[in-house]
């Protein structure tokens, strides 16, 4: 991906990808957050009114209409979907 072989990689990086083999690294919550930031800056109660892909309080993503139903040819394309099992009577 950068241009080296993996041998290279283990060599300059191992360290990292070793360590990344094990998830990321908590932060510790230093980051600035410029989210909280910029609400402030700008008076408003919540930072849902500054972020640039807001949710509303229930999840809905105003921009994209977002969760949505899905049609039965975007089940057919995608080969994932799921059929319920029928229960057994006994």
């Amino acid at each position: 991906m950068m241009g080296i072989d993996h041998a290279e990689a283990q060599d300059k990086f191992g360290f990292l990808l070793d360590a990344f083999a094990f998830g990321a690294p908590p932060h510790g919550g230093i980051a600035f957050g410029w989210d909280r930031i910029t609400a402030l800056l700008a008076g408003v109660d919540s930072i849902r009114e500054v972020i640039a892909f807001p949710k509303s309080g229930g999840g809905v993503d105003p921009l994209t209409d977002a969760p949505a139903p899905i049609t039965p040819q975007q089940r057919k394309e995608s080969g994932i979907d799921a059929k319920p099992e029928e229960l057994k009577k006994s």
